[in-house]
């Protein structure tokens, strides 16, 4: 009885490890994504500034996705810097 017990234990002890470990998993998952799109937004932006008459709908969203992946808590001042320069190259388009 005592053996059976103490495996038990020692499955729920694995099975809580196993779902930590998942969890930190899906985290760093998530935040690679993350990650990327907003490098993906910080290529747009860069291509956007290029041009000089740029899709108005693509600078709208470009800035709307810089702002919300430049983050927070934690500022990403080149995200923030990028959105100030389309502002003020195509600030216009955008009314």
């Amino acid at each position: 009885m005592i053996t059976v017990n103490m495996q038990n234990r020692s499955m729920d002890y694995l099975y809580f490890i196993l779902v930590i470990l998942a969890l930190i998993a899906i985290f760093i998952f998530l935040m690679k994504l993350d990650r990327k799109a907003k490098n993906n937004y910080k290529v747009d932006a860069y291509d956007l500034l290029e041009t000089d008459t740029p899709d108005p709908k693509r600078v709208k969203d470009c800035i709307r996705g810089l702002r919300l992946y430049g983050g927070h808590i934690r500022k990403d001042k080149e995200a923030y810097e990028l959105v100030r320069k389309l502002i003020d190259k195509h600030g216009h388009m955008m009314s």
